[in-house]
């Protein structure tokens, strides 16, 4: 039940991320994401990876964590940890798009560089975006995660055209050997 996992994070879950250290939390929906149509995502940000591996106990030793869990259907499915490389903008949008990729290694100046180029184009149909590096996520370690927020798919996915069509970024992919993974959208809930 959506409605209830809204309620009881607004009532208290989210103070209780706050409280185990999230420095920021957020609920998303997959809406266009084949088989992964439908999920709801926790995502939250740590200071310390220390933090964010103790917080799943710190949550769970909280009864009305447990009791909220059940009564909405949770099922933790799988976690991850990502590595935050850059951030242009705000992630604030109503919904959003999640690009999964592989390539070579990048340094931060590279990604840095890369994230400017990107966002050039981007900023016109997002309010933000976010380069992250699997670090312990299972078959996605090692990947970019690339988050985009807009209060417009539309918006969005006409500035990832006009981004992707780019020669120069065109350019920054074939020298990093990009591999585009998969793409999923959703919807932000809180």
């Amino acid at each position: 039940n959506v409605d209830k996992l809204l309620e009881d994070m607004d009532s208290f879950g989210r103070k209780a991320f706050e409280d185990a250290g999230a420095t920021d939390m957020w609920i998303t929906q997959s809406v266009m994401a084949g088989d992964g149509v439908g999920e709801i995502f926790i995502t939250s940000d740590w200071d310390s990876i220390d933090a964010a591996v103790s917080a799943p106990d710190d949550l769970r030793a909280r009864p009305e964590f447990i009791d909220a869990m059940k009564n909405a259907g949770i099922e933790t499915l799988r976690r991850s940890l990502v590595h935050i490389r850059a951030q242009k903008g705000t992630l604030d949008g109503k919904y959003g798009s999640l690009i999964v990729s592989a390539g070579a290694q990048q340094d931060q100046a590279t990604i840095d560089a890369n994230a400017d180029a990107i966002w050039e184009h981007m900023k016109n149909g997002t309010t933000g975006l976010r380069w992250t590096q699997g670090i312990a996520a299972g078959a996605l370690t090692g990947m970019y995660l690339t988050v985009s927020t807009s209060d417009s798919l539309d918006d969005l996915m006409s500035a990832s055209t006009q981004m992707f069509a780019d020669p120069d970024i065109q350019g920054r992919m074939a020298e990093m050997g990009f591999q585009l993974i998969q793409r999923s959208l959703f919807r932000r809930l809180a």
